[in-house]
C-alpha cells in the first residue's frame, strides 16, 4: 500500500500535474490522520474496556469482603445480644436478692468472661489506595461509605477492647475465691449479690447495648454499599 502511494506520487510529480499532486498529497495526509485517529480510538476503547474489567473485579472483591464481614458481624451480634439478655437476668436476680438462684447466678457471673469480638476481613480502603485501584471506582459514594464503614469497625473494636479490659481488670479479681470454676458452684454465694458484682453486670449491660448499636450500624452500612455496588456492576456491564 505504501509503495502504491509512493509510485502514484512520483508519477504525478514527474508529469508536472502539480494541482492533482497537491490534492493527492492532501488526501494522503487526511487518510493518515484518519488512520491515526482510528488507531487512537481503538486504543482508547481497549483501555476503557480494560478499566471496566478491573473496576468490576474491584467491586466484586469489595462486595465479597463486606459480605464476609456481614456474616461475621451477624454471628457476633447474636452472641452479644444473648449476653445482654443473660446479664439483665442476672441483675434481676441480684436486685431481688434471690438466693435460691445462686448457682445460676454463679454460672452467669462466669459467663461474663465471654464477649463478642468482631474481626473484619481486611482494610478495604487502604488496600484500594495501595493497589492503585481506587481511581477505577467512579462512584464516590461507594468509596466514602467504605471509609465510613471502616470507621464504624474501629469504634466496634474499641468497645470490644474496653469489654476485655473489664473482664481482666474487674471480673477476675471479683470472682476469685467466690466461684469454683471447676465445679461451677458458688463457694461464697453472698458475694455474688454485693454491689461490686452487680456493678460489673450493669457495666456489661451498657457495654453490650452500645456494641449492639454499632454492630447494627455497620450492618446497615454494608447493606447500603452492597446495593450501590450491585447497581454499579449493572452500569459497568453496559
Amino acid at each position: 500500500m505504501i509503495n502504491f502511494f509512493r509510485k502514484t506520487r512520483r508519477q504525478l510529480f514527474s508529469e508536472n500535474k502539480f494541482t492533482k499532486y497537491l490534492f493527492y498529497a492532501i488526501g494522503e495526509i487526511i487518510l493518515v490522520v484518519i488512520g491515526i485517529l482510528i488507531a487512537l480510538q481503538i486504543n482508547n476503547w481497549n483501555n476503557r474496556r480494560i478499566e471496566k474489567e478491573e473496576a468490576k473485579k474491584s467491586y466484586r472483591n469489595i462486595k465479597r469482603q463486606i459480605e464476609d464481614d456481614k456474616d461475621e458481624l451477624t454471628k457476633e451480634k447474636a452472641l452479644n445480644n444473648y449476653l445482654t439478655a443473660t446479664y439483665k437476668y442476672a441483675n434481676k436476680i441480684i436486685r431481688a436478692q434471690d438466693y435460691t438462684r445462686s448457682d445460676s447466678l454463679a454460672l452467669m457471673a462466669m459467663g461474663l468472661s465471654q464477649y463478642s469480638d468482631f474481626n473484619s476481613s481486611g482494610t478495604i480502603y487502604e488496600t484500594l489506595v495501595n493497589s492503585g485501584n481506587l481511581k477505577l471506582l467512579k462512584n464516590d459514594e461507594i468509596t466514602s461509605l467504605i471509609q465510613q464503614l471502616e470507621t464504624t469497625y474501629i469504634f466496634a473494636n474499641k468497645l470490644e477492647t474496653i469489654h476485655w479490659e473489664i473482664i481482666i481488670n474487674e471480673l477476675s479479681p471479683t470472682l476469685r475465691g467466690v466461684v469454683n470454676f471447676d465445679a461451677f458452684k458458688a463457694v461464697k454465694p453472698e458475694k455474688l449479690y454485693e454491689v461490686e458484682m452487680q456493678n460489673i453486670f450493669v457495666e456489661s449491660i451498657y457495654l453490650t447495648s452500645a456494641k449492639d448499636s454499632v454492630y447494627s450500624k455497620a450492618l446497615r452500612e454494608i447493606d447500603t454499599i452492597i446495593k450501590l455496588i450491585n447497581t454499579e456492576l449493572g452500569s459497568v456491564n453496559d
